[in-house]
């Protein structure tokens, strides 16, 4: 994954007043609702033509209701859609698109958190 792609997603969840950060949320969550993580699972290429993709994995925990991560799943939703995807090509010449998969919600040990899964598809196509 290119960090041009992380910072697309990053940039798109902000375009949306979504708190996200990739890998940690390093920002205080006491003041917050909800707050989303990012992170990836790369797919081993088929072939070679520069493709690659992976799997960005969206875990969303929210210290308010189901209702509110149900909501931010649809502007993940609008963020990238499922079936034209968000595409864009880098400033580096590459082009990604990434479009929504899936969603789950996750169980937790605390009555008061709420917890859910988003899955992004992206696909990229590196030049040289």
């Amino acid at each position: 994954m290119q960090t041009l792609t992380l910072k697309l997603i990053s940039d798109a969840m902000a375009s949306k007043q979504l708190p996200y950060s990739f890998g940690t949320f390093n920002s205080d969550v006491a003041s917050i609702q909800q707050w989303w993580v990012g992170e990836y699972i790369e797919v081993e290429p088929m072939n070679e033509d520069g493709q690659q993709e992976c799997t960005f994995i969206l875990t969303g925990t929210s210290k308010g209701s189901w209702l509110s991560l149900e909501e931010s799943k649809q502007k993940i939703q609008e963020l990238f859609p499922s079936i034209d995807g968000k595409v864009a090509i880098l400033d580096n010449g590459s082009a990604v698109a990434i479009f929504y998969a899936s969603a789950s919600l996750l169980p937790t040990m605390d009555a008061e958190i709420k917890r859910m899964q988003v899955n992004l598809k992206v696909k990229e196509w590196k030049v040289n």
